[in-house]
């Protein structure tokens, strides 16, 4: 399910890719930092758009600097910020139970490596974010349950993804001084990981059936879910346009302006989520 919440690139101005880029590249670094090369292969832009989504909401202060890697021996803007370090921790997490639930599959050796070598650092991600970690432990053996009981509702698998990545959405506590932002934030995360999951169900969905593979929506008559798939999209946008960009400070006035991503977040939603949707038609979908 990994890669799904990603931009549509040809529909963001030259700034805007440049940002981008650099968030992408900064939690590419942090992954790194925390994991070294392991943890920059299990980068994905779900945990990018996380981020640009948070720091944007907070107003997060940020280091930007060039850096180079081997993947781009050029220089380039890198960004950090306490955000990016959060979902680096996250990203790391979610890509050990991706590998684990891969060997209980495909029984692919390199998976089974992969979450071998994931697992040492899940015991201090857990400390740093122990209500995150305890959910997504139960809510993905909430699924791994529903596939062994070959669960047919699609609604349920669907719910149990949303409720994971809506606990993801709520970054830090709230103070009696500021707004709660987590009822918006919360709302935002479950519709997305609603439409990611079924999303990914409607593309896998043949290759399942000739693999004999579990998928929720194999009992389903509908051929047609684009329009529950937009549904879902209008929930998670509606969220999204209830929280109060740049109401929020914790910090002193920055020199960067509020709402410095809100251009790209809503090519994220209203865009870049439909680039890998798989139309029963045979044609993607590239916008809703």
């Amino acid at each position: 399910m990994f890669g799904t919440v990603r931009a549509n690139r040809k529909a963001l101005s030259p700034e805007e890719r440049k940002r981008y880029d650099g968030a992408y590249c900064g939690l590419c670094r942090e992954l790194g930092n925390k994991a070294g090369a392991l943890g920059r292969s299990c980068l994905s832009y779900d945990m990018t758009f996380l981020s640009m989504l948070l720091s944007s909401l907070y107003n997060l202060d940020e280091q930007q600097e060039n850096c180079v890697c081997m993947v781009r021996p050029i220089p380039h803007p890198c960004i950090s910020n306490e955000a990016l370090s959060y979902c680096a921790d996250m990203n790391i997490t979610l890509a050990y139970y991706q590998a684990l639930d891969d060997w209980k599959d495909d029984r692919k050796k390199s998976a089974k490596q992969k979450s071998e070598a994931l697992v040492k650092y899940l015991p201090e991600i857990a400390e740093k974010w122990p209500r995150q970690c305890r959910v997504i432990k139960e809510k993905l053996k909430s699924l791994s349950d529903m596939e062994k009981a070959n669960e047919l509702n699609p609604d349920l698998p669907m719910n149990c993804f949303g409720e994971l990545l809506g606990e993801l959405f709520i970054w830090r506590e709230q103070g009696p001084d500021v707004r709660d932002h987590t009822p918006a934030l919360k709302a935002m995360g479950a519709a997305l990981g609603r439409f990611i999951y079924l999303l990914d169900a409607c593309n896998d969905l043949k290759r399942d059936i000739k693999k004999q593979r579990y998928n929720p929506l194999v009992a389903q008559r509908r051929e047609e879910f684009t329009p529950l798939l937009t549904m879902m999209m209008a929930e998670c946008t509606a969220a999204f346009d209830k929280l109060p960009w740049g109401a929020l400070r914790l910090k002193p006035a920055l020199e960067v302006p509020v709402n410095r991503d809100s251009g790209i977040l809503r090519n994220v939603l209203y865009s870049g989520v439909w680039q890998s949707y798989r139309h029963p038609s045979g044609k993607k979908k590239a916008e809703a």
